[in-house]
């Protein structure tokens, strides 16, 4: 399986939206007839038309926030966030103490690099072994000292256990919905897979089109790419 990535950012910080970083992760798998290795039994027509074709089984849609930037910048982090959307003002106020400075029993010692907020986690159901997917992708998108924050809703499409969050080194934020990773810190998972797990999977155009029309209705506003 691969991960693609796609991001938008400006190349010049002049404004405060320009802190915010759009994020589109897509897993892609092979198709049935796995490595290119199988051509000998298939014909030409065929081999070339199916052989090194991949199909999308997950998406994710993330936004990263460049605090440290915007602060060397001389930008207002509350501004930055209050300006993106009302989810990141709800990072700003639940990560402070009245807007101020970083809460204390988050042990985050005053200093944030970036944040990536995961909105919006999207696998096929056919697809078991999720855990591995989306630390990939969290590992992709982000960097050492990344802070990564999403909802805790059991009700959303990822389907998280509690458990699976544990995995990944997401901890409860207190008096909060929030989950949160500080990739700093060392996470279950990643002890045990060090270098990732591989999931083994053949999908085919059915599952791309399934995950487009999920996609599609999840989404309310498609982020802009």
């Amino acid at each position: 399986m691969h991960i693609n990535i796609n991001t938008r950012s400006s190349i010049t910080r002049q404004r405060e939206s320009d802190f915010i970083v759009p994020i589109l992760a897509d897993i892609l798998s092979p198709g049935p007839f796995g490595e290119p290795a199988n051509a000998d039994f298939l014909e030409p027509e065929v081999s070339e038309a199916i052989l090194g074709t991949e199909f999308l089984v997950g998406r994710i849609w993330a936004e990263r926030m460049d605090w440290s930037e915007a602060e060397e910048c001389r930008f207002s982090v509350a501004a930055v966030c209050d300006g993106a959307s009302s989810v990141w003002l709800e990072v700003f106020e639940t990560l402070t103490k009245k807007g101020r400075r970083l809460r204390r029993d988050l042990q985050l010692d005053d200093f944030v690099q970036d944040i990536v907020f995961l909105h919006e986690i999207l696998i096929h159901p056919d697809v078991v072994d999720r855990l591995a997917l989306l630390d990939a992708v969290i590992r992709a998108i982000t960097n050492g000292g990344s802070l990564i924050i999403m909802h805790y809703d059991q009700s959303q499409p990822h389907h998280l256990a509690d458990k699976d969050f544990r995995d990944l080194g997401f901890r409860k934020i207190a008096r909060s919905n929030l989950v949160l990773r500080d990739n700093r810190f060392r996470y279950p998972f990643g002890d045990q897979f060090p270098k990732g797990r591989a999931v083994e999977f053949a999908a085919n155009a059915e599952h791309e089109a399934w995950m487009l029309g999920q996609w599609e209705s999840l989404i309310a506003d498609n982020p802009a790419m």
